[in-house]
């Protein structure tokens, strides 16, 4: 695998990447600098950023021998008389090559969008401490760590997504420093595991029409923190002395600030840790908005009989139940020896 990583480094498929903004996740910008490409580097760029399909013995040799490996990982699959990716691309951020799923409209396996980046841009290491990457995806999280020469475990839920960051990593080259479990949050972790220096989650946070206590292991709930206050429960036996936490979330807005604001301003003083919230995107929740029209179409994943114009009402009712106003990203910095609650709403500068 290290072979395929200096081919296409070789090839310039790392230079024509580094050409689009550090948060571009978007196929239709790629597709639209590929027209200015051509011979292998099209061939490559096409098969791995567009998902095309291609002949084996087109592509260049570091590439095709990686090819069962990508089969066998589940990202590609062989039709006919080529290969292609299945639902996935190859991204590149922080020096990391990533097989990974864009955000969508349809269900996401292997998740990577701007907040995973945002996230990892945010979440500084220190030297020799350990980390532990829970919702892990595709691993991008704990392969930044490991890239700057950290151990770090992940667990995901998923067995195939786990799978997925099993062959990131070895793509890397990190396979030694990455240790993929997988199950739910801190469940797959032995009990006398040592606490970890350093925690990133970037969680599920859609909210769902679920109610709070009957949403499943991977469901946001009713607010979308649902995953987020689980992670917060098992932080104080999993983060060490002087150890950091990063966690993404969408938290709600009423005219009197954060509907969850009480609620972490306590847990934060309860354990005696200093919490930052710093909300960026705003999204509204009206019926006709993204946010209420995503959530009506993620549950009609799982129950495709139900009425689209009911689930809307009843997902607008959701939030109009809570006050909100609006939904907002929001990025939480917990450190352990140190106190106080603070906003940041770089919205407002």
């Amino acid at each position: 695998m290290r072979r395929l990583v200096a081919e296409l480094e070789r090839l310039g498929l790392a230079e024509f990447l580094a050409d689009f903004p550090g948060d571009s996740v978007d196929r239709l910008q790629w597709a639209a600098g590929l027209r200015g490409l051509d011979g292998p580097l099209r061939t490559v760029a096409g098969f791995l950023l567009l998902g095309e399909a291609v002949r084996e013995d087109l592509l260049p040799p570091a590439l095709a021998e990686a090819v069962p490996a990508l089969v066998e990982g589940g990202v590609a699959a062989r039709g006919g008389d080529g290969v292609q990716l299945v639902d996935v691309s190859l991204f590149r951020s922080s020096g990391v090559w990533l097989f990974a799923e864009p955000p969508s409209p349809f269900p996401v396996r292997h998740y990577f969008g701007r907040d995973s980046i945002a996230l990892a841009r945010r979440t500084g290491y220190r030297d020799g401490a350990p980390v532990l990457d829970l919702c892990s995806g595709p691993g991008f999280q704990g392969l930044v760590a490991a890239r700057r020469g950290l151990t770090a475990t992940l667990v995901e839920l998923l067995p195939g997504t786990a799978g997925v960051a099993r062959l990131n990593a070895q793509v890397n080259g990190l396979a030694d420093r990455i240790e993929v479990l997988v199950g739910d949050l801190y469940d797959p972790l032995p009990s006398d595991v040592e606490p970890y220096g350093h925690v990133v989650a970037n969680i599920p946070f859609l909210p769902t029409l679920s109610a709070r206590g009957e949403e499943a292991a991977h469901e946001g709930g009713e607010d979308g923190f649902s995953v987020g206050r689980r992670v917060l429960a098992g932080l104080p036996r999993h983060l060490a002395p002087g150890g950091t936490a990063h966690l993404t979330a969408l938290l709600l807005q009423t005219g009197d600030g954060l509907a969850a604001g009480g609620e972490l301003r306590d847990w934060a003083a309860r354990h005696g840790y200093g919490l930052t919230v710093t909300l960026t995107d705003r999204l509204a929740v009206d019926a006709d908005s993204d946010l209420v029209q995503t959530t009506v179409s993620d549950h009609l994943d799982s129950d495709p009989q139900a009425d689209p114009a009911e689930l809307t009402a009843a997902a607008a009712d959701m939030y109009a139940r809570r006050g909100a106003t609006a939904a907002r990203l929001a990025y939480l910095r917990i450190d352990d020896g140190m106190a106080g609650f603070r906003v940041l709403d770089r919205a407002h500068g």
